[in-house]
């Protein structure tokens, strides 16, 4: 999988941050959180294909993480997408695309389908065969839901010399224990599925917590996650600030990544007060807390 962060200010753009967008893409799908003004250009910036975006996750009602959606949708229309779109996020959302589009007079060719959940939502919102998405309300100053993708176990590794060591005729024998069957073999022995299959390997998951304040649910949702992107408007200097207006500060999102065991924070969502190396001063006051901090940056990639 792979992170694309496609804007990484809050409130406003400056002239080096988009506002609020991020990509994660997985085997080719995209799944796009947040949407501000100004996102489909940034998804050609990064060479992203827009044509392979498989859902939408607006976590809250703010502009900032919402302009961009109409735009975006009425370019999949005039690409003559035909695919099904969904889109995730809060109550009102549907009002919104509605007034939008009413205007424009549009006529979809492809599914448009959007996905309310009432304030204090929490539970799984999408479910494949090999991952899904679930929510959990943050704590802003309107009703907002943070996100959590998450790969399901992935069978164990398949040893090949083990099979031959007992004999085990190549075929449709493999198959049934790479799915977790029990064999029995011509001359009678069985074989288990753990005789020649390793443990199942974890998927990897990633957690996007935007906006919020400090709260225990961020902990919870981004429990083990091997990647957690979470907003950090404010330095310390300004937790007065912060708490005000219901943001993290850097050191919040720190304790956050700390108390939730995950793998590597990703700061985001910076107010524009700061500027790169107001930034990395902050980043490092955190790291005190938390090492594994990776400083956001519009278009930048990161693998997981």
């Amino acid at each position: 999988m792979k992170i694309v962060l496609l804007g990484t200010s809050s409130a406003v753009p400056t002239l080096t941050r988009g506002l609020s967008s991020t990509a994660l893409i997985r085997d080719g799908d995209i799944f796009l959180f947040d949407c501000g003004e100004g996102t489909q250009l940034q998804i050609m910036r990064a060479g992203i294909k827009r044509s392979h975006i498989h859902s939408i996750f607006i976590g809250h009602l703010h502009g900032d993480h919402l302009y961009g959606i109409a735009g975006l949708i009425s370019t999949l229309h005039l690409d003559g997408r035909e695919e099904p779109l969904n889109v995730f996020g809060p109550e009102g959302l549907r009002t919104f695309l509605n007034a939008a589009f009413r205007t424009g007079d549009l006529d979809f060719k492809f599914g448009l389908k959007v996905h309310e959940f009432p304030r204090g939502f929490r539970g799984r919102v999408l479910d494949e065969n090999e991952y899904y998405v679930e929510a959990l309300p943050l704590d802003h100053s309107i009703f907002c839901l943070g996100w959590r993708f998450q790969e399901k176990d992935r069978p164990g590794e398949f040893n090949l010399d083990r099979t031959i060591e007992l004999e085990i005729p190549r075929g449709p024998l493999f198959g049934k224990l790479q799915r977790g069957e029990t064999i029995t073999l011509d001359d009678g022995r069985v074989i288990a599925p753990d005789q020649v299959v390793g443990p199942k390997r974890p998927g990897k998951s990633v957690a996007y917590c935007l906006d919020t304040q400090f709260t225990e649910r961020s902990i919870e949702l981004a429990h083990d996650c091997t990647a957690l992107v979470h907003e950090t408007t404010f330095g310390s200097e300004e937790s007065d600030m912060a708490r005000e207006r219901k943001h993290s500060t850097m050191e919040d999102a720190a304790r956050v990544a700390k108390e939730a065991g995950v793998e590597t924070l990703i700061a985001t969502h910076f107010s524009s007060r700061y500027d790169g190396r107001q930034l990395g001063r902050i980043a490092d006051e955190a790291r005190k807390s938390f090492e594994q901090i990776t400083i956001g940056r519009d278009l930048l990639e990161i693998d997981i």
